[in-house]
């Protein structure tokens, strides 16, 4: 016969907000950016320091940047980056989306959407950075019409 066991309540020695279940979300990283217009390479739309709560963990990343209005022969790249250096770009990069143009007018809008699970594995419980930047061919509006840019990292613990 196999053995069951039934809790109500799982807490650690110390604390509850430091047990380890392998497999679950253990903490969520967001953040958020507004309306703007870029023309450049690398322009940091989002970055966000947090810090694991273990080393070895994974990451499930995932951006949205609704609302991008831009010419049709210019082309616009989003790139998620993360790791310990406060410089995204020194990082490693886990995510790397892009699209070209539909015009400039206000229904001209597309979406970017990127994800990814499992690419970066947590050396360390020591400061991270999750950063999303963007490359525009030509000038971009970004989150047109007051939307909103989201970045969302989910720690899983292995």
């Amino acid at each position: 016969m196999a053995s069951v066991l039934k809790v109500d309540q799982l807490q650690g020695v110390s604390t509850a907000a430091n047990v380890h279940i392998p497999g679950n979300v253990v903490q969520v990283i967001q953040g958020t950016a507004s309306e703007q217009t870029q023309n450049a390479s690398n322009v940091v739309l989002i970055e966000t320091p947090f810090t694991p709560k273990f080393s070895g963990s994974k990451f499930y990343v995932s951006f949205t940047i609704p609302n991008l209005t831009g010419s049709t022969s210019g082309y616009f790249q989003a790139k998620a980056y993360i790791g310990t250096s406060a410089t995204p770009t020194s990082n490693q990069e886990i995510i790397y989306c892009r699209t070209h143009g539909q015009g400039t007018g206000a229904s001209d809008t597309v979406t970017l959407n990127g994800s990814d699970f499992g690419s970066y594995t947590s050396p360390n419980t020591n400061t991270h950075y999750v950063a999303l930047l963007c490359t525009t061919g030509g000038s971009w509006t970004i989150a047109r019409h007051s939307a909103t840019i989201k970045l969302q990292c989910m720690e899983i613990a292995q």
